[in-house]
């Protein structure tokens, strides 16, 4: 073996081990909070793409849901954090055709911890969101409960009581939604009792 072949397989073993290291260390992959690792020849449009500190890649996108696995639930999913504060701000806006006629009052959980409750009767609310949150997919949780115990105000479905959050700006005491994220909306039509869950993927 001459000297000039093992200064060549020195420096391929070398660069071997600063290769390798690297690929163990590449993160897993979740669509919609699965796991989705080997999946090839996708394409998700309209999606929400976050790398974690990890290298794990969250994706979420309405357009597509992923087959079942038994692939382990990402930690987002399952309600941990994976970030930090998000960079963008997220407010949650009230609007009500006719305060007090739905009957509704609604409880917002935001990863599984209990935010405030919304009462129909009350005029338009405007709540950020933001320092509920953190940066990857976060569980919202909305609770409608039909306040039945009086007599009922109304059965038109043109009377509702509407929830929108999203991405937004303030500006003085006016705050704008640059990107709805969730629509959610109760009419007075309605009698039964609600348990609404929704993804946000903050960034």
């Amino acid at each position: 073996m001459t000297a000039t072949f093992r200064r060549m397989l020195r420096a391929l073993i070398g660069f071997a081990f600063t290769v390798v290291p690297q690929v163990a260390l590449a993160g897993s992959i979740y669509l919609n909070g699965v796991n989705v690792d080997g999946v090839v020849n996708k394409r998700f449009d309209n999606a929400v793409v976050i790398i974690d500190a990890q290298g794990n890649v969250f994706i979420t996108t309405p357009a597509y849901a992923p087959p079942a696995t038994n692939q382990p639930v990402s930690p987002a999913a399952q309600g941990a954090p994976i970030g930090g504060t998000p960079s963008k701000r997220y407010f949650l806006v009230t609007e009500k055709a006719a305060p007090g006629m739905t009957q509704y009052d609604i409880d917002l959980f935001a990863n599984s911890k209990w935010v405030r409750k919304f009462l129909d009767v009350e005029e338009h609310v405007v709540l950020e969101l933001t320092p509920y949150l953190h940066a990857g997919p976060n569980q919202i949780h909305l609770v409608a409960h039909k306040a039945m115990d009086t007599a009922r105000r109304s059965s038109s479905p043109q009377l509702y009581f509407r929830i929108v959050i999203g991405e937004g700006d303030e500006n003085g005491r006016n705050v704008m939604i640059t990107r709805k994220i969730v629509d959610y909306k109760r009419t007075a039509l309605e009698t039964k009792d609600f348990s609404d869950e929704f993804e946000l993927a903050a960034q």
